[in-house]
């Protein structure tokens, strides 16, 4: 028997309607419960400030990279991320980098469409085996004219490593060990990066540098100036006087920094710049003799002398290579005149101080021969490449040929890194190619670090 269907009740209909308003009305208030747990984007300086791709950036220690990759995501500019990893290099790889040192970096900034050669070599002193140190006065100067995050957001990271101990990486392990001997004979320097036996400390394990950490306070807060003639200066040359240094507090505050055209190499529809050295090395004659011989011809012992290239110590030299997602790039070389510099450390400070410029090296390594590079192209204002080699004549040879066969079209970059009997013997190479030009992203781009240094290539997204 049909029966007509019974309508709902008009209390049924209310019931229903008021239930799904506390459904809605949840709802609303859970989609804003969440909105406010997100809470704003990040800002320039914070992480994360920086959408999608960050740029990248290469070098021979992972956390200094990973420092450097952070500060491209907070919005710097690859000069702020320079200068960032050269603080934390300071403090994890005192082997090639610190703040008695020196250097020299090349720098591309987009927005002049201009690339500077940047000298700050430590300088040999009137007498005496200390050089000035020009790693500090060279990263202040880099960060004033291109940083755009404050100085002190460059050097806090690094102070907190020192302060609360960071963990030996394999890359400072593997250059640690030979150098235990030297070590030891400072006790300062023992104390920190040997056992109560002589061993060195091993990869992973904890080292805490607490005097270092009060200098980088002193350099967050005051500037260079009191490296460079104040208390912490005064203080430095003291240590070096003690070991036969003759380094005056004059000549320390008159050191500066100098920034310099380049050297240019056009190849293709773009131009390889490398840099102008103001004691007359002459980085053009290495280019033009790569250039004018295949890359299974060339040989370090057609550009070098033979008695430097006999030299197999650590010539206490590290590479890094940063570019931005602007199109502005960094390519530097860091270089303590031989491993740990003197293997000297200045007592309070925590500061090794550099040997003098110049013939063998303490630890048995010859000169240096710093020499990084950029490609860059000018109608995109952006860079295509940046590339550093450390390691002496063989680095300085690898980066060369490397750069130029990349340039040429003749092979992919991770291909050039990885021939075993050529990477073998030109030092330590860290690089990225960006054929279409480094603000593209990653898909056009490609990020190696040379293996033997056990570094790091970070990019992409954070």
């Amino acid at each position: 028997m049909y029966r007509k269907p019974i309508a709902p009740s008009l209390h049924c209909l209310q019931t229903r309607f008021a239930a799904r308003r506390r459904q809605r009305g949840c709802l609303a208030v859970l989609l804003l419960f969440l909105a406010a747990c997100a809470g704003p984007a990040p800002k320039v300086g914070e992480i994360g400030a920086v959408e999608g791709f960050l740029g990248a950036a290469i070098g021979e220690e992972p956390r200094a990279a990973l420092l450097a990759r952070d500060t491209l995501s907070a919005g710097g500019t690859a000069a702020d991320a320079a200068t960032a990893a050269y603080f934390a290099m300071t403090v994890t790889y005192p082997v090639a980098v610190g703040l008695g040192g020196g250097g020299v970096c090349l720098y591309y900034d987009h927005r002049a469409n201009k690339t500077e050669t940047l000298d700050f070599r430590a300088a040999a002193a009137a007498g005496g085996v200390m050089a000035i140190p020009g790693a500090l006065r060279g990263m202040a100067l880099l960060h004033s004219r291109y940083g755009r995050l404050p100085w002190a957001q460059m050097v806090a990271p690094a102070e907190k490593m020192a302060r609360f101990g960071h963990q030996i990486s394999r890359a400072l392990a593997k250059r640690l060990g030979p150098q235990a001997a030297r070590l030891q004979a400072d006790a300062a320097a023992a104390k920190i990066f040997l056992h109560a036996d002589g061993t060195p400390l091993a990869e992973a394990e904890t080292v805490v540098q607490v005097e270092l950490a009060s200098t980088l306070t002193r350099i967050r807060t005051r500037g260079v100036g009191d490296i460079y003639g104040g208390e912490a200066g005064r203080r430095m040359l003291q240590a070096g006087a003690s070991h036969g240094g003759k380094i005056t507090i004059a000549e320390l505050r008159k050191y500066r920094a100098s920034w310099r055209g380049t050297a240019q190499t056009p190849i293709g529809n773009h131009v390889l710049h490398h840099p102008i050295l103001g004691d007359g090395t002459n980085t053009s004659q290495l280019l033009t003799t790569t250039l004018a011989k295949t890359s299974t011809n060339v040989t370090a012992n057609d550009i070098f002398e033979g008695a430097d290239l006999a030299r197999r110590g650590d010539r206490g030299e590290a590479a890094l290579v940063v570019g931005d997602s602007f199109g502005s790039s960094a390519a530097c070389v860091f270089d303590m005149n031989g491993a740990f510099g003197s293997a000297i450390m200045a007592p309070e400070l925590g500061i090794f101080l550099s040997s003098s410029p110049g013939g063998p090296r303490p630890g048995g390594g010859g000169r240096g021969y710093p020499l990084p590079l950029l490609g860059v192209n000018d109608p995109l204002n952006q860079t295509v490449l940046a590339a550093a080699g450390a390691g002496g004549p063989q680095g300085a040879l690898g980066v060369a040929a490397l750069s130029l066969r990349v340039m040429s079209g003749d092979t992919t970059l991770a291909e050039a890194m990885a021939v075993p009997d050529k990477v073998t013997e030109w030092g330590r190479v860290q690089a990225l190619w960006c054929p279409k030009g480094i603000r593209i992203g990653p898909k056009t781009c490609q990020f190696a670090s040379d293996p033997k240094a056990f570094g790091l290539a970070v990019f992409d997204r954070f």
